[in-house]
């Protein structure tokens, strides 16, 4: 049981890679299949777009449109497990939330795995009950997949920031002029 014990109050540095590339990536994967589907309309009467490249960009859509949604689910199962580690890493949920850094981080979070929950609900409503895709019709749904994905990103940036700032005293954030979004 020592080794699990170690692991899961030393894991926390080890597993917190996870959503931040999971959370990151997924935002990546949304925009890319948006620029592919904006591309596809602009060119949709041209001569340029034959029907094999539509179908061939419709693919690649659909492929970044699954692969957010993977990573974004992977990456919110990761928040789970660093949030989880990282508990026991400061020795419990109390003394976490004693020091401000640590309660700042805490709170940001929670607010990601809650703002994370609204893509992949649409995600999985559209896609496993009403087979379409988000990125295939209208302009609204994008966009609603898409923002949340956004505003968890730059969350993301600043619970690592914040990580920096309490092991290392300082930030790459405070090194690119942004220091003042963190405490202390």
């Amino acid at each position: 049981m020592g080794f699990f014990d170690d692991l899961l109050v030393g894991g926390h540095p080890a597993v917190i890679h996870f959503p931040i590339i999971g959370i990151m990536m997924g935002m990546v994967a949304a925009v890319t299949a948006l620029v592919l589907g904006v591309l596809l309309d602009i060119f949709d009467k041209s001569e340029w777009l034959t029907e094999a490249r539509r179908k061939a960009t419709d693919r690649f859509i659909d492929r970044f449109e699954f692969a957010s949604w993977i990573m974004i689910f992977m990456g919110e199962l990761g928040l789970l497990i660093a949030s989880y580690t990282g508990f026991q890493s400061a020795g419990g949920v109390d003394p976490a939330v004693e020091n401000e850094l640590l309660a700042f981080k805490v709170k940001l979070s929670i607010f990601v795995f809650f703002i994370l929950i609204g893509p992949i609900l649409l995600k999985a409503y559209l896609g496993l009950i009403k087979n379409r895709a988000i990125f295939g019709y209208g302009r609204i749904i994008p966009v609603l997949y898409i923002l949340p994905q956004l505003a968890a990103a730059i969350l993301t940036v600043l619970i690592s920031g914040t990580g920096g700032r309490y092991v290392y005293g300082h930030s790459i954030l405070d090194n690119i002029g942004l220091g003042w979004l963190l405490p202390g």
